[in-house]
């Protein structure tokens, strides 16, 4: 189950690979999608088991669908925007929905991602089927965000038979913030597709950077553009990448800006085999996030043979920089206002380290090969793996 549409971020790419790669199991899926659009195929999962909350003019719900994070690439709602009839009509819409999935799937484990609203909910419906959730790390910063819903959440997460974490410190925090028993929480990681993300073949530009994921600053977009533009005018022949995209006034404005800087090519939403090119095209890959769960995007840029510039984050920190050692150049995290903002005044120091850590990766030149061993943990059979173990012991207990 995910509240949000599948395979547009790093939750709907899990679910799909969960639903691929788990063997001997078999799947149904309840998402959220726009009125106007067919139900979306889901690689995995028969068509007729995928079940669907509409969202939007004539669907289930009159607001788009609400994202974990404010800034998703598509059209959607802000958790903590909604007022409190959006908030009732949301739960009213969502319960007879997972029900009537639940009544017509009769499922063995309900595996939910995000421990946000929606996992508190399927944990009160979901009767005597055990429920493990599936922390991505925006419901821990949505309970910074949205102080009015984390009670509801963490009362009825508390009740899931387990959670899988995508490292250490998340591991860490949901226990501390549902009250989950250790036992019950199985770090799992994140995954890439081994068979379509390879190195490339030949040389890349050496001058060539390159950015995926969403246009807000959350992401970083706006202080990589800062950056970049100082690294501009030391190497005069780089160039910026930016795929991916998003909806909104701040996505619009970081394209707006996009497009009128010199050097930057601004890509949107790439299909799968666009993604993979662009990756193998590029020197360096960089991901200035200011808040993430486990950036599998890191992984998948090292698979494709990219040198990767990162932000300190937890996550990179407990599961990523040693494995990604030869390739990998940490930026310190910038001191943070809420869960994802820049503090006032720390700014310029923030992307005068990106910019250092962006040129130290270029200068670096082509990054080393990697071996089998480096990434075999982040393949989506080891993940998988993880994966069951949680819904196989979540099965034993009472």
């Amino acid at each position: 189950m995910t509240t949000q549409r599948p395979g547009w971020t790093g939750s709907g790419t899990t679910l799909e690979a969960l639903a691929r790669a788990a063997e001997g199991w078999s799947h149904a899926v309840l998402c959220g999608v726009p009125a106007e659009e067919p139900l979306p195929a889901v690689a995995g999962v028969d068509r007729a088991r995928v079940h669907a909350v509409r969202f939007g003019e004539g669907g289930d719900l009159p607001f788009p669908v609400v994202g974990m994070s404010d800034v998703m690439p598509y059209p959607s709602s802000v958790w903590s925007q909604l007022g409190a009839q959006q908030l009732d009509a949301w739960r009213a819409a969502w319960r007879p929905a997972l029900e009537r999935a639940l009544e017509a799937e009769r499922p063995d484990v309900l595996h939910v991602h995000h421990a946000w609203l929606g996992a508190a909910l399927a944990c009160e419906v979901a009767g005597e089927v055990p429920v493990v959730l599936h922390g991505h790390g925006t419901g821990l910063r949505q309970m910074q965000l949205t102080a009015h819903l984390r009670e509801e959440v963490t009362a009825g997460a508390a009740r899931a038979q387990g959670l899988c974490a995508l490292h250490a410190d998340h591991a860490a925090r949901y226990r501390e913030a549902l009250g989950l028993p250790p036992e019950r929480i199985t770090v799992v990681g994140a995954g890439f597709d081994a068979a379509r993300f390879r190195p490339r073949e030949g040389e890349p530009d050496p001058e060539s950077l390159l950015f995926v994921g969403k246009w807000s600053e959350a992401k970083g977009v706006g202080p990589l553009l800062d950056a970049f533009a100082a690294v501009r005018t030391r190497r005069p022949g780089a160039t910026l990448r930016l795929a991916g995209g998003g909806a909104g006034p701040e996505a619009e404005a970081l394209r707006a800006r996009a497009l009128s800087q010199p050097g930057v090519e601004v890509l949107g939403r790439l299909s799968d085999a666009d993604l993979v090119a662009a990756m193998q095209a590029a020197q360096v890959f960089v991901l200035p996030s200011l808040y993430e769960g486990l950036p599998l995007v890191l992984v998948e840029a090292a698979a494709a043979g990219c040198r990767l510039v990162a932000t300190a984050l937890p996550g990179v920190l407990d599961a990523l920089a040693e494995p990604l050692s030869q390739r990998l150049q940490l930026v310190p995290l910038p001191a943070l206002e809420g869960p994802d903002r820049v503090a006032p005044g720390t700014r310029e120091a923030f992307v005068e380290e990106l910019a250092k850590g962006l040129e130290a990766a270029l200068a670096a030149g082509t990054a080393p090969p990697s071996g089998p061993s480096e990434l075999a943990p982040f393949t989506w059979a080891a993940v998988t793996r993880r994966v069951e173990a949680a819904w196989s012991a979540a099965l034993r207990r009472p």
